[in-house]
């Protein structure tokens, strides 16, 4: 993974909430078939994407997806609700072997869970990550206690140790919270529709 350091430098640096444990419990999770199939990339946190992007793929508990210039790279989804809100818990899967990385993947590759907040129609579908600098304020203040762990080298990073019942209780407070899942590092993915007379991607 040191190859990897300096592309992933900024998605390393704090920028995500980062769990050892998983964010749902068993009871939570919930099978979304209808996220089944290809998405093209829109926007890549908070970027326009590239137009020459290969389609993301959704197949069950599996995200397969694509930066600029980067191999694919397979990501392990389960999505969950708590109260009438849809979330998405994801790890590293399968880094592959290329010199580079893929930022969706970036965001997962100390081993542990992320979370997203998820809003999806037909046609649409849009990945709102929980605020990192929202949620240390939050602590600060005393709004949240969720136990974690930190390195001395690595000032600006929490690797959170919150059980997913934690998670959940909070998640049942501040899930609907447009500053907890703000827009700003948004991925919005839209419907791949095939040309007329084209079979669909395969890669």
């Amino acid at each position: 993974m040191k190859r990897a350091l300096p592309v992933l430098l900024v998605f390393l640096s704090g920028c995500l909430v980062q769990s050892f444990h998983p964010f749902y419990t068993d009871k939570s999770k919930v099978a979304l078939p209808g996220l089944n199939g290809e998405w093209d990339a829109v926007t890549i946190w908070g970027d326009k994407a590239a137009t020459n992007l290969p389609p993301w793929r959704i197949s069950g508990n599996e995200l397969v997806a694509y930066d600029s210039a980067t191999p694919s790279s397979k990501i392990r989804v389960t999505f969950f609700k708590v109260g009438e809100r849809l979330f998405c818990d994801s790890a590293a899967d399968d880094v592959g072997d290329g010199p580079k990385l893929p930022s969706y993947l970036a965001q997962h590759l100390r081993g542990v869970h992320v979370i997203t907040k998820i809003e999806t129609n037909e046609d649409t579908l849009a990945f709102l990550p929980l605020d990192y600098d929202w949620l240390t304020v939050c602590l600060g203040e005393g709004k949240a206690l969720l136990p974690y762990l930190t390195r001395a080298e690595e000032k600006n990073w929490m690797l959170f140790t919150a059980t997913p019942a934690d998670w959940e209780n909070f998640l049942t407070t501040y899930g609907s919270d447009a500053k907890a899942f703000p827009i700003n590092h948004l991925y919005l993915l839209k419907r791949h529709v095939s040309a007329p007379g084209k079979e669909p991607s395969s890669h």
